[in-house]
């Protein structure tokens, strides 16, 4: 349960968290050497192919996006010791996955002239039920859902049998665990279930055009370049990577979601024309100051140097934006049926009625045991988010209603039945 509080006393702009002795040690230790460890391209390029072995990666798509992100994490991001080890393992990482998922489609042919049928692509702002809406979505084993560790690395590929039970899941729990050291307070303010549902941000890292690059660092040249991005290459990867993670589960429709989505409806129609788009409604009030809150927290483990004022305005802008474009598209080139507007009042206060209503938009039958398997998820839900709250001010990053209301003029108006 997020907790909205107006009236905390604001934070200093500039916030640094306490980390343990380990991490604060390695990066004093680290300071003397800026230049360690290597963000070169070809560093990351060489690393990844000599570990496995492996020499082709498919498209070159990926390069540009890594050349900008480097640049761009060198120049603005001033990350400490850690925060460039992080970055770095993230890259070789994403390379690697690329390197093992062409061996794999290269080895079964078949994986590739599978199908993608009528995707739902779970869209809205940020904090406005869309994680809710997965979750329930995953309680129904007719569809197929990301799972998280599946965006962690490509390794053996999804079957019924492994989706709970694989080495990477394994090694997803234990990293979070050593996680939940260094950074508990973002845990708190954004949960993380390693054997539950994620977004797809992942699968569009592995092309290095992704959200989370930013969220997690200050890249300012970096957001530009994604945000006019033709992003045709990246979502034609995205739909590679789940033909291979869906091989092994005919006949079921993925659920998919990521709110950056709102900003490219266009190369999401064009990559997937028969797609379903759930699009989550919430007044902005609600989700700009806990986006920034959460930013702020994120970029703290890379860099102890977070201006608090600055990332609120940078995602203040950034959630402005996405919807302003999502919202031209539909006016302009969304066909009819395609996006089925949902209000996040109405799935939180009558979530079983919305579940139907859903459903039946899709075409799906939304029966009995789909509704209690649900209702037995909420319940479980709630009980364990009970008391956990993320709390954070307008104030403190420098914001107000009236600065939030006029930015977000194009939305309410647009909008205003659904908020």
């Amino acid at each position: 349960m997020v907790k909205y509080k107006k009236k905390l006393k604001a934070n200093p702009p500039t916030t640094r968290q306490s980390r343990p002795f380990k991490f604060n040690a390695a990066n004093f230790i680290g300071s003397f050497f800026p230049s360690k460890p290597s963000l070169s391209e070809q560093y990351i390029l060489d690393t990844a192919l000599n570990s496995t072995g492996l020499n082709d990666w498919g498209s070159d798509s990926f390069l540009e996006g890594m050349r900008v992100l480097l640049d761009s994490s060198k120049k603005e991001a001033k990350l400490h010791y850690v925060g460039r080890e992080f970055l770095q393992k993230e890259c070789i990482r994403a390379v690697k996955d690329r390197l093992r998922l062409e061996k794999a489609v290269n080895d079964n042919p078949d994986i590739r002239d599978s199908s993608i049928k009528k995707p739902v692509f779970i869209l809205g702002l940020p904090r406005t039920g869309t994680s809710l809406l997965q979750n329930l979505f995953f309680q129904d084993n007719r569809f197929r859902s990301l799972h998280y560790w599946e965006q962690i690395a490509i390794g053996p590929q999804p079957t019924p049998e492994n989706l709970q039970n694989n080495y990477i899941l394994d090694a997803s729990i234990a990293s979070m665990n050593e996680f939940r050291k260094i950074a508990p307070e973002l845990l708190s303010a954004h949960e993380i279930n390693p054997t539950g549902p994620e977004e797809c941000n992942g699968l569009m890292a592995r092309d290095f055009s992704s959200i989370l690059f930013f969220m997690f660092r200050n890249i300012p040249t970096y957001l530009e370049w994604f945000k006019n991005k033709d992003m045709t290459s990246t979502y034609e990867y995205h739909k590679e990577q789940l033909k291979f993670l869906g091989h092994n589960f005919k006949g079921k429709r993925w659920v998919l979601k990521a709110p950056i989505h709102l900003l490219f409806l266009q190369y999401i129609f064009k990559v997937y024309p028969d797609a379903q788009i759930i699009q989550m409604h919430r007044d902005p009030l609600e989700v700009v100051p806990s986006m920034a809150s959460l930013s702020t927290i994120s970029r703290g483990i890379y860099s102890n140097q977070v201006n608090a004022i600055e990332t609120a305005q940078q995602f203040l802008e950034l959630t402005a934006h996405n919807i302003d474009q999502s919202i031209l598209y539909r006016q302009t080139a969304a066909k009819e049926n395609q996006i089925l507007d949902v209000p996040y009042s109405e799935l939180v206060n009558g979530t079983m009625e919305t579940m139907k209503n859903i459903y039946t938009w899709l075409g799906v039958d939304f029966n009995s045991h789909t509704k209690e398997i649900m209702l037995n998820w909420l319940e479980k839900s709630r009980s364990k988010r009970k008391g956990k709250l993320h709390q954070y001010s307008l104030e403190q990053f420098n914001l107000s209603r009236s600065k939030i209301r006029n930015r977000f003029d194009n939305y309410y108006q647009t909008y205003s039945e659904y908020l």
